[in-house]
Parts: structure tokens; C-alpha cells; sequence
């Protein structure tokens, strides 16, 4: 094709048109001065020789053409709209100037930069702008605009020398490496999607419509205006640093904001939106603690807290706008540090009231509805008597629509509790306690409930607060936080106490102390005397079956002096506060470990009766080794009743016990043998006749005992036992281990008994027992701070009973036997303070114990022996159970 070269100055006015072949510029040739330069297909303009580049007028081209810039500089002054569709090539760069739009869309493979100086440069691929790698081939906003109608991935920088404007056609996506736009503003216009996948730095940016996504991008800005403006679209901003001395994001149009990842920062309002608008921001894997602001009328802001997500932002709504938030999964957290109002929440998550650092407490107000998706809300509550509205001390729920769903409210105690059972007597009112959550609308008994069964941990006292709910005419309006709309439910803290059906109710139930009152059941003057149905004393009073003055009117139906005699079975009952599950053990305590220590020493007890005996006395020998498993099953009965805080209890007991006699001498007539005993064991005790205080305790003991017999040829005997008892274990309050025990004791055992021949085989052995025991039970601060003094125990025990022995004939050693005992216990209730406030312990009582067993030889060195008892209260309190042991002897 043929070429021409222009290597002089022209100062023609008219089109450059090439048809074919090449046209070049030379030195300091230029064709600026032309209107309108145009190639056909096929068709070169070669600006590579010339000194300093070209500038041309509107280029055009058609597909197939050809511009050469060598390593030059080519400047487009685009007078009107043009396109381009042919091929750029060379390693040099390209200026876009003038007003007009230039577009294009051919396949570029020049190296150097593109530079957009004013008006629109219009592509569809990346390719658009060349071939060169992104280390020397980024676009340069420099007052222009960049219009994109195709979609395509980049790896370019885009710089901004002068505000500028990108925009995306409909359905197009475009995707960049990084931006830059230093102090100036980028404006993002049309309806498609521009993605910034690697981050840069920005300090203003506004939005106008469609999509625009920042990765990792830094914006920072000391500017009065909005860091980022968002008029209409979609906002996604993944990872990077956002700060702005002023508002961070000003929404002005309907849009939706997307956060993930991002760190935040504002000095003024984090967000801010403006009237008759309607926005949704969403976040996840995002922390924010950027205020938001929603002051225009009609405004709506929809704010959805997703995956790992924390909202701590301050919010501030006018009355004409309108918040709603949803907490859509339990790794979602909306941190409340001061009053908030908003409009609906939905909570599948976390509400949070920040810790306090004063004695303040917030509101979150709720205009419309709240739906509970199984979330939790935090607060922060002082556990006092509350009652009158400035002493309940508490941040709050206050919602005047309904309520749907279920939500668990976690309470995080301060103060030292109380009773808030504050109407004379105790008597319930909904006035008492702590409102926690009011609601205008509806709401179903369980909408909210606590995380644990009631509240203890932190008070310092011993009693549980429980949520009441109240509804209706039950609500007390005083107590109203609602403003101007009346309470319909009310949930509230209170003093958890026992009603006479053994249901939970906040105070003493006025229906409690009419019943079984005065002197019991079966009476003094009987069932119904005097004068009919008028009025007076009732239904069968006096000391008859029910009550002291009656329930109802008259003085009795029919005549005569009633049925039985006598004062009755029950004397007065009465409601009390329930207390922390744990205490019921604290108080049951005592009395197991000496159940323990008593069925220890027991078995060291038993080892004399066990091969002694009549015929093979000569038969002992110096020294001997003897082993015994015991196990024993128990019931335990309080002398208390519940509402005097008396515990039931079953105690399952097992033992493993070795000793041995490592000595014997004679003294006189008497033979006298010294030994020593180790046993170890465990004892697992659980409270069982209240379900609202039921506990257990799980305890390993360990024991060591010195033992001495004297046995005299006259078949009479003294045995005495030394023990140490050393006791470790933890108390549980049905849910989880609360608390530690460590005890320990020391028991002196003094035993009497002499052996009488009967006739036919038979033995009676006449036994006298003394036991003084000194248990030491640690004072304690418990899982939930409650601090814990069991005083010191010092029983006195005695056992009376006798043994009756039969040898097997034809044998020197077989002995079946039976024993009876009648066992007291001689100690009194004794005190235990939880956090000084003073309970009793039950008493141990009597006990009668039967038991069969026998003992024998199988060679003169090895004796077997076993026993079964079984035992029951004597007094109607104390301890019912069951003994079995079973054991072997070697001599030495």
C-alpha cells in the first residue's frame, strides 16, 4: 500500500481522510489544525517519527484501521462524539481531550498509559485501552469521565488527577485492581457494577446508581462533605480502613449498604440519612460502632447484622423516620450503650447492654413490634427490693407493639439482694421486684425467659430471684415505663417463694397460711358445732380438721364434739423464700458426712465379732490382715419441715477397708492386740423433697484409724478406735458443680460387750457403745460469691444392743448371728450461714438396726465373713436404710 509523509508544519483546516495505505508525521509535523481525521479499513496514520507525538481532531476509524504511535504520544481532541473502532498499537500513550465522547471499541495494543483530560472516553473491554501490563499502563482521570458498556476485568490502576466519574451501562460489570484519587472526588454513575477488587486509597466518594464494590480500599477524609454520597444503588464496602472527620456515609436516595470486614472510624455521624428515603444497611463478619443517624421525614433504614457481626453504633431517629433491625443468627450483637429507640427488631441473635461504668441504666425503646427468634438480650441489673419505679435499677425492654417468638434474658447482677416481697406479710404483689420487659401489645407467658432457672451469682444472697410475668389487670400501672401507653405485660423480677402447692410464686401466697393452720388434724371439739351457717368461725374450727378460725362462715354444721381428740399433727405453715439450690446440700451436709463416718466406723467395729468368739479364742494369733467391701443405701428424713428449710436426702455409700492387728501381748487374764485400719471411699448424697432446691454433692473420703482390743478369758471385752476422716468433693446444683467440700473429723469409739452361753450352741453377747466425734466442715466461697460457715459439729453417739450366735455343729469356727441396736444421736441442729444470714441443720436422731451375718474359718489361717443389715428411724427423722458387707481375715 502506498505511504505518505507529512514532515513539515500544516495548518489546514479541513478533514484528514485516509482511504488506503499509510499516512505518517514526521519531526515537528502535526495535523491539529484539521477538522476531522478519519481512516477507512486498512488505512494507518503513523505518528511514530515525529518529535514530540500529535494531537488530532475527532478521530475515526473503522475496523481494520490503524494508528502507530511508536513510543509517542497521541492526543484525541474530541470536538463531538466519535468512534473509533480500529487498532491503537505501539508503546506509546493516548490523551483523550474535548467535550465530545470518544469511543472505543476495537482491540488496542498500545503499552503506554490512558489519560482522560475532559469529556467521556466510552470502552467495552479492557483491551480498549491497550495491552500493556498494569505497571505502566493505568488509566488517568484528569477532569474527564470514563463510560463503560461492557463487561470485563482489569488490572489497571485508575488515578484521579481532578474529580472524575466512571460509569457502568445496565447489566455490565466492570472490575479494577486499585484506585487512587488522592483529594479528589469519583463519582460513580449508571446501573451497572463496578468492582474495585485490591484496594487503593479514596477520600470522597459518591455513588449515583447501580452497584459499586471497594475490596480493601482505604478512605480516609478530612473534608466537611461525606466521605462516601450515596444517592441511588448499591454499596458494598469488603475489608480496607474507612475514617472521615465528618459524616462517613450520607444516603440521600433509596439504597442499600453492604459492610464486611471493614474498619470504621467517624468523627461525626457514621451514617446519616436524609428525607423520604429508604435505605438497607447489612453487615457481617463487621464490627461498628459508627453512630447513625436517621433525621429526614419518611425515612426508613432497614439494618440486617448477619455472620460475626457487631453493632455498637449510637442511633438517633426522628419521630417521622423509622429504624428496624434483625439480628439474623446467634453470631449477630447489637451493643447498646445508651437509650435507643427504634421501630421493630427482630432478634435471632444477641441484644447486649454494655457493661456499666456508673450507676445508670439504658432503654431500648421499641415503637413497633419485636419478634424473638430464639436470641438474648443482656442487661445489667442492680438485685435489690426494687417495688417503686426509681429503685428498679435495671436496663430495660420497653416495646409497645406485640411480641412473637421466645428470647432467654441474661441478667448480670450487681447489690446484694433482697426480698422484694415488700406488702405486709410478704403477700405477692405485682408491684414488687424489678420490671425488666413491659410490652403494650401482647405477648405469651414464655416470650421471654431467663437463661438459668433463677439468679444468685453476684448478689450475695442466698435467695433466688425468678421472671413473673403479669398481664392485663394483674400489670401494676405505677410501675408503667411505657409513656403513653398502658402495660399489658409485664415481666419482672422477683423473690422466688413456695405456694402451698409447692408452686413457684413471687411472695407468700395469701391462700398458704389458711391451710393445716393451728393445731392440726384430728381435733379437740371435732367437725362442725353450735349454730349453723350464720357467721363466726367457720367450717370446723377450734382445734378441729383444717384451721384455727376456719375457712368460710357459721360455726360449724350440726352439733356434738366432733371426731378424735387432741391437738392434731400439724402445727402452723408457712410461705418462705426459696433459696439457691446449693444451700439445701450446705444444709445437708453435716448430717451425711456423720452418716459416713458412722457407717465407717461400723465396719472397723465389726471386726472383732467377725472371728472371736467363745471357742476359738486361743486361736488368735499375733498378727493377721483382713480386707472388707461395704456398701449402704440411706434415706434421711428431716425433724424441719420444707418451710423450715428441712432437706430430705438419699445417701448412697461405698467403701473399701484394710487393716490389720500388728500386734497382741498378754496383760493379766486379758489378751491385748493393736492395730491399724485405712479405708477409702465415696459418698454421693442428693436432696429430694423439694424441686425447686433439689442439689447433690459427690465426696471422696479417706480414713485412717489406730484400733485396741482387750479380750479377757472371761469372755468380756473393751474395743477402742482413734479415726481420722479426711473428706474432699464438690457440690452441684443440678446444673454444674458449684461449690467445694473439705471436711475433716475425729471420732473416739469405745465399745463394751461380754459373750453368755445359752443352750444349744447359742451365744448372747450384751454391746455398749460411745462415739464423741469432732467434724470440721471448711468455710466456702462459692461459684456464685456466696460466701459459706457451717459451724462445727460435736455429736455424741451411743449404741445398746445385743448379739445371738449359733455354732454350726461339727465345726470349731461357723457362726450365723443376729444383731439388734437401738443408735441415737444426742446432737442438736446446728447453724449455717450463707452469706450471715442463719439457717439450721437437721437433727441425726435414733435409728433400730437388725442384722444378720456369719463368720467362720476355711483354714486356720483364713476367715470369710458377711453381714446384711437394715435400719429405721425411730423418732420419725433421722436415717432409714440398708448395710451390706462382706470381708476376709488372714493370720500371720
Amino acid at each position: 500500500a502506498a505511504s505518505f509523509t507529512l514532515a513539515g508544519q500544516n495548518n489546514y483546516t479541513g478533514d484528514t481522510t485516509v482511504s488506503a495505505g499509510k499516512l505518517s508525521l514526521s519531526g515537528e509535523s502535526n495535523i491539529e489544525k484539521s477538522g476531522n481525521v478519519r481512516l477507512n479499513r486498512d488505512a494507518a496514520l503513523d505518528i511514530s517519527a515525529t518529535t514530540n507525538g500529535a494531537m488530532v481532531n475527532n478521530l475515526t476509524g473503522d475496523e481494520g484501521s490503524h494508528v502507530v504511535l511508536g513510543d509517542r504520544l497521541l492526543t484525541v481532541n474530541s470536538l463531538a462524539d466519535s468512534v473509533f473502532s480500529g487498532e491503537i498499537s505501539g508503546n506509546g500513550s493516548l490523551i483523550k481531550k474535548g467535550q465530545g465522547d470518544m469511543t472505543l471499541d476495537g482491540i488496542n495494543s498500545y503499552q503506554g498509559i490512558t489519560r482522560i483530560d475532559q469529556g467521556n472516553l466510552r470502552i467495552n473491554s479492557d483491551q480498549s485501552l491497550g495491552g500493556g501490563n498494569k505497571n505502566n499502563s493505568d488509566l488517568i482521570m484528569n477532569g474527564g469521565g470514563l463510560k463503560i458498556f461492557g463487561s470485563f476485568a482489569s488490572d489497571r490502576d485508575v488515578y484521579f488527577n481532578a474529580d472524575g466519574e466512571i460509569s457502568v451501562d445496565k447489566d455490565m460489570s466492570s472490575s479494577w485492581n486499585k484506585i487512587h484519587t488522592g483529594d479528589y472526588k469519583f463519582t460513580k454513575s449508571g446501573e451497572g457494577e463496578l468492582i474495585v477488587r485490591n484496594g487503593g486509597d479514596a477520600s470522597e466518594i459518591s455513588l449515583m446508581n447501580g452497584a459499586l464494590t471497594l475490596i480493601n480500599l482505604n478512605m480516609n477524609s478530612e473534608k466537611q462533605d461525606a466521605l462516601l454520597n450515596v444517592n441511588n444503588g448499591v454499596l458494598n464496602i469488603i475489608g480496607g480502613d474507612v475514617s472521615a472527620k465528618n459524616d462517613l456515609i450520607h444516603i440521600t436516595g433509596d439504597s442499600t449498604i453492604n459492610l464486611e470486614n471493614v474498619s470504621i472510624k467517624s468523627s461525626g455521624n457514621g451514617m446519616r440519612l436524609s428525607d423520604n428515603v429508604q435505605s438497607t444497611l447489612s453487615l457481617r463478619n463487621q464490627y461498628t460502632d459508627m453512630p447513625i443517624l436517621v433525621e429526614g421525614k419518611n425515612s426508613i433504614l432497614n439494618i440486617n447484622a448477619g455472620d460475626n457481626t457487631t453493632l455498637a453504633s449510637n442511633m438517633h431517629k426522628s419521630d417521622e423516620s423509622t429504624i428496624n433491625l434483625n439480628l439474623m443468627n446467634n453470631s449477630s450483637n447489637w451493643v447498646i450503650s445508651q437509650r435507643t429507640d427504634v421501630d421493630n427488631v427482630r432478634n435471632s441473635g444477641n441484644i447486649i447492654f454494655s457493661p456499666l461504668n456508673k450507676s445508670e441504666f439504658n432503654n431500648l425503646n421499641i415503637k413497633g413490634d419485636y419478634n424473638g427468634g430464639n436470641g438474648t438480650i443482656t442487661l445489667n441489673t442492680v438485685l435489690n427490693k426494687g417495688g417503686d419505679k426509681d429503685q428498679q435499677l435495671s436496663d430495660k425492654v420497653l416495646i409497645k407493639g406485640n411480641v412473637t417468638g421466645e428470647t432467654v434474658l441474661k441478667v448480670v447482677p450487681q447489690g446484694n439482694g433482697d426480698n422484694t416481697a415488700s406488702a405486709p406479710g410478704n403477700i405477692f404483689s405485682s408491684r414488687d421486684g424489678i420490671s425488666l420487659v413491659q410490652v403494650g401489645g401482647d405477648a405469651a407467658d414464655n416470650a421471654f425467659k431467663l437463661d438459668r432457672e433463677y439468679i444468685s451469682t453476684g448478689t450475695k444472697s442466698p435467695y433466688q430471684y425468678r421472671l413473673f410475668t403479669y398481664r392485663g389487670g394483674q400489670v401494676d400501672q405505677q410501675s408503667n415505663f411505657l409513656g403513653d401507653k398502658p402495660v399489658n405485660v409485664d415481666f419482672r423480677l422477683q423473690t422466688a417463694y413456695l405456694d402451698s402447692s409447692g408452686n413457684v410464686v413471687p411472695g407468700v401466697d395469701p391462700d398458704y397460711n389458711n391451710s393445716n393452720n393451728e393445731n392440726g388434724n384430728g381435733t379437740g371439739n371435732g367437725n362442725g358445732t353450735g349454730n349453723g351457717n350464720g357467721t363466726g368461725n367457720g367450717n370446723g374450727t377450734g382445734n378441729g380438721n383444717g384451721t384455727g378460725n376456719g375457712n368460710g362462715t357459721g360455726n360449724g354444721n350440726g352439733t356434738g364434739n366432733g371426731n378424735g381428740t387432741g391437738n392434731g399433727n400439724t402445727g402452723e405453715r408457712k410461705s418462705r423464700p426459696l433459696i439457691v439450690r446449693q444451700a439445701s446440700s450446705y444444709l445437708s451436709l453435716p448430717a451425711a458426712l456423720s452418716n459416713y463416718s458412722n457407717f465407717v466406723l461400723d465396719n472397723i467395729d465389726r471386726r472383732l465379732g467377725d472371728i472371736y468368739s467363745k471357742n476359738n479364742t486361743k486361736q488368735i494369733k499375733d498378727f493377721d490382715f483382713y480386707y472388707r467391701f461395704i456398701t449402704s443405701s440411706d434415706s434421711y428424713k428431716s425433724n424441719l419441715d420444707l418451710d423450715n428449710y428441712g432437706y430430705d436426702f438419699k445417701q448412697k455409700n461405698n467403701a473399701m477397708s484394710i487393716g490389720t492387728n500388728w500386734t497382741a501381748f498378754d496383760y493379766g487374764n486379758n489378751k491385748v492386740f493393736l492395730g491399724a485400719n485405712y479405708t477409702f471411699g465415696d459418698s454421693r448424697t442428693n436432696v429430694t423433697n423439694s424441686s425447686q432446691e433439689s442439689s447433690y454433692m459427690v465426696v471422696n473420703a479417706n480414713t485412717f484409724s489406730l484400733t485396741g482390743t482387750l479380750i479377757n478369758v472371761n469372755d468380756y471385752y473393751i474395743d477402742g478406735v482413734l479415726s481420722y476422716g479426711l473428706y474432699n468433693g464438690h457440690i452441684y446444683n443440678n446444673r454444674e458443680k458449684i461449690s467445694r467440700v473439705k471436711a475433716d473429723s475425729f471420732d473416739l469409739s469405745i465399745e463394751f460387750g461380754k459373750r453368755f452361753d445359752l443352750v444349744n450352741s447359742l451365744e448372747i453377747e450384751p454391746q455398749v457403745q460411745l462415739i464423741s466425734r469432732n467434724l470440721y466442715i471448711n468455710k466456702v466461697v462459692d461459684d456464685n460469691d456466696l460466701s459459706v460457715a457451717i459451724h462445727n459439729q460435736h455429736p455424741i453417739i451411743g449404741r445398746a444392743g445385743f448379739k445371738l450366735s449359733y455354732l454350726v455343729p461339727g465345726t470349731e469356727s461357723w457362726k450365723p448371728y443376729f444383731r439388734a441396736d437401738v443408735i441415737n444421736d444426742f446432737s442438736n441442729s446446728k447453724n449455717v450461714k450463707i452469706e450471715g444470714v442463719s439457717f439450721k441443720t437437721g437433727k441425726n436422731g435414733g435409728k433400730f438396726n437388725t442384722v444378720i451375718g456369719a463368720s467362720g474359718m476355711l483354714s486356720p489361717d483364713l476367715s470369710l465373713y458377711g453381714e446384711l443389715s437394715s435400719y429405721q428411724r425411730i423418732n420419725g427423722f433421722g436415717f432409714d436404710g440398708q448395710d451390706f458387707n462382706i470381708g476376709i481375715r488372714y493370720s500371720f
